[in-house]
C-alpha cells in the first residue's frame, strides 16, 4: 500500500513539476529576463505557485491514494481542480506583476508593470508592448508645451502617474540613447563606501574595463532599487549593482 502511495505521489509531482517548470522557466526568460526578476517583488508568489503545485498537491495525493477506494477520482478531481486554481492565479498575477516597459524618466530607469499601464496608449506602434513578450526599453520624453507640463505635474501631485508610467510619452530608447549614457551616477560617488567600491571593482575586474568606460543609473523595483550598468561604447547593460542608489549621497556625506 505505502509504494502504491509514493508511486501515485511520484507521478503527481512530475506532472506537475513538468506543467510549473515550464511556465516558471517562460516567466524568468521572457517576462523577467536578468537582472528584472531580482527587484520585481514576486518572489513570494513564485515560492507560493511552487509550494502549492509541487508539495501541497502531490503530498494530499499520497493523503488520499487508496486503490479501488470508491471516492478516489473524486478526490484526485478536487486536488487537480485546486491545483489548476492556484497556477492560474499565480500565473495571473505574474502575468500582472511582470514588467512590460523599462522606462527612463529624468536620471532613472523604472520597471512599468503590465498592470500599471495600457500599453496602447503608445503613439507609436512598435512601442504597444504586447504583454506577452519581453520588456520594451523606452525614453519618457516630458511634454514641451507649458500647459501639458503644468497640467502633467497637478496630476502627479494629485496622485495620478509620473511620467514613466505614461505611454503616451514613451519614445525608442535607442533615438535618446547617447544622451542618456552621458549621465548617470558619477563613478567617484560609488567608491565612498567600502561595499560598493567592492562590489565595483569585482563588476571592472570580470570585464577587464574602467569605471569611466560605464554609466551608471537607478534601475527601481518594486522589491528593491538597484544600479543599472551599461557600457558607453556598445550602449548595452551589461549587469547590476546591488547598491542602494538613494543612499551613495548619505555614504558621501558620511565620509570625513
Amino acid at each position: 500500500m505505502l509504494k502504491t502511495k509514493f508511486k501515485a505521489s511520484l507521478i503527481h509531482l512530475l506532472l506537475s513539476a513538468t506543467v510549473v517548470g515550464l511556465f516558471v522557466a517562460f516567466a524568468l526568460s521572457i517576462w523577467y529576463p536578468n537582472p528584472f526578476f531580482e527587484i520585481s517583488g514576486l518572489k513570494a508568489i513564485i515560492l507560493i505557485l511552487l509550494s502549492v503545485d509541487l508539495v501541497l498537491g502531490p503530498l494530499l495525493t499520497f493523503i488520499v491514494f487508496k486503490p479501488n477506494k470508491p471516492s478516489l477520482k473524486f478526490d484526485l478531481a478536487v486536488i487537480g481542480a485546486v491545483q489548476i486554481a492556484a497556477l492560474v492565479y499565480g500565473m495571473y498575477t505574474i502575468h500582472l506583476g511582470h514588467p512590460v516597459y523599462v522606462a527612463y524618466a529624468v536620471d532613472r530607469f523604472t520597471l512599468i508593470n503590465m498592470a500599471d499601464v495600457n500599453p496602447l496608449d503608445a503613439k507609436q506602434a512598435e512601442l504597444q508592448a504586447s504583454g506577452w513578450w519581453k520588456p520594451i526599453l523606452v525614453y519618457a520624453q516630458s511634454p514641451t508645451d507649458p500647459k501639458e507640463q503644468e497640467q502633467l505635474v497637478m496630476e502627479v501631485l494629485a496622485g495620478k502617474p509620473d511620467i514613466d508610467a505614461r505611454p503616451q510619452y514613451y519614445e525608442p530608447f535607442n533615438q535618446h540613447s547617447q544622451a542618456v549614457l552621458s549621465k548617470g551616477i558619477k563613478p567617484e560617488k560609488l567608491t565612498t563606501n567600502a561595499d560598493s567600491k567592492t562590489k565595483l571593482d569585482a563588476l571592472l575586474a570580470k570585464h577587464n574595463k574602467t569605471a569611466a568606460d560605464y554609466a551608471y543609473f537607478p534601475l527601481v523595483g518594486k522589491e528593491k532599487d538597484v544600479i543599472w550598468v551599461w557600457d558607453k561604447t556598445s550602449a548595452q547593460a551589461i549587469g547590476t549593482l546591488d547598491v542602494n542608489p538613494w543612499a551613495l549621497n548619505h555614504m558621501a556625506a558620511a565620509q570625513p
